[in-house]
């Protein structure tokens, strides 16, 4: 496991990011609820496809399919099926006669740009089944641009909420880098929430809304709120406002000292969850990508103590031993063997 001090700190200030874009996410969340901004995107966009007047739109919501995903008789849908659209487009264009192709050509009225439209999609069908797919894949390619408009949107309330977020909690990004520097138990606990956070679900995006959270409490963790209370906060630049020096003149200094650390917060913030939960999981992969408890420091050094030594000669046998030094031992008188080699 390769853990630095940098590292560590790099994982802590993506967690503490992370928090508080979650936190962003969600309040985010709240607001697009009650404003009913994805029911008035997806009208938006139907108006785009269509180009159909009020009546032709109305008789349209008012099919079974659509009106039973309504919360309210009286409010659009947030998510509309592309199938459910398909049937309950081509049930009112024919007269409730959806696999007549004939029908679907007569009932096609209104707007000439969509009169064109479903003609188009009429002749490269071969039949009802064809005809229905293509419907399909029609409203699908015009949410797409839908999408791209709500997330566009999305971007611009993101920067405003992650600024928002931030003066609220005084989330000074490099007074929390310093502290991670400063304090090893702090940044050993930070690093072990993040670890965790790491192994959840990724967080919502644009196109999976229905995962994120509804609330900041639903957001984060309980441990994960008491750590981030910890790291932010104004209860610090709150006591100095007891000092000698003037309201005004306090309140500057405190400004002075966070601004920059503010301006790194809220545009890391506003990158989205998403985003951070990547970046942190990258660092994570890199944080455990070290040498194992039981991995050999020097692979070349082990491979060269793995490899297979000769066997050793096997000793004689006493006996056999004694006799052999019995044979080689001159007898008394003997003249001494001649040399191999005569000089």
């Amino acid at each position: 496991m390769l853990a630095t001090p940098v590292l560590d700190v790099a994982i802590g200030l993506s967690f503490f990011f992370l928090l508080l874009a979650l936190i962003c996410t969600a309040v985010g969340e709240m607001f697009a609820s009650w404003r009913d901004t994805r029911s008035k995107y997806l009208d938006r966009g139907i108006d785009r496809l269509l180009n159909c007047d009020a009546a032709f739109k109305k008789e349209l919501y008012q099919h079974p399919l659509i009106k039973s995903l309504k919360p309210q008789d009286d409010r659009m849908p947030s998510y509309l099926p592309a199938e459910k659209f398909a049937t309950a487009l081509l049930d009112n264009i024919s007269g409730g006669r959806p696999t007549d192709m004939a029908a679907v050509a007569a009932g096609a009225s209104g707007d000439a740009d969509y009169q064109k439209a479903i003609r188009a999609l009429i002749q490269i069908s071969p039949d009802a089944g064809a005809l229905h797919k293509n419907v399909e894949e029609w409203f699908n390619s015009g949410m797409d641009r839908v999408t791209g408009w709500y997330k566009k949107n999305a971007q611009r309330n993101a920067v405003v909420l992650a600024s928002l977020v931030t003066l609220m909690v005084n989330a000074d990004a490099l007074s929390v880098a310093r502290i991670l520097w400063t304090n090893p138990a702090v940044r050993a606990t930070v690093v072990s929430l993040a670890e965790k956070r790491s192994k959840e679900p990724p967080p919502a995006t644009a196109s999976t809304p229905a995962k994120a959270p509804s609330s900041p409490e639903e957001a984060l963790l309980q441990d994960e709120q008491k750590e981030l209370g910890e790291l932010t906060g104004w209860k610090r630049d709150r006591d100095k406002f007891g000092g000698t020096s003037g309201w005004c003149q306090t309140a500057c200094e405190i400004i002075s000292d966070h601004f920059l650390g503010w301006l790194i917060t809220a545009l890391a913030v506003s990158l989205g969850a998403p985003f951070w939960f990547d970046t942190l999981n990258r660092f994570m992969n890199i944080r455990n990508a070290g040498r194992a408890p039981d991995e050999p420091r020097d692979k070349s050094s082990s491979a060269a103590s793995q490899q297979v030594m000769p066997p050793a000669a096997p000793q004689a046998a006493p006996q056999a031993a004694s006799q052999a030094a019995s044979q080689a031992a001159p007898q008394h008188g003997a003249p001494p063997a001649a040399p191999l080699v005569q000089p």
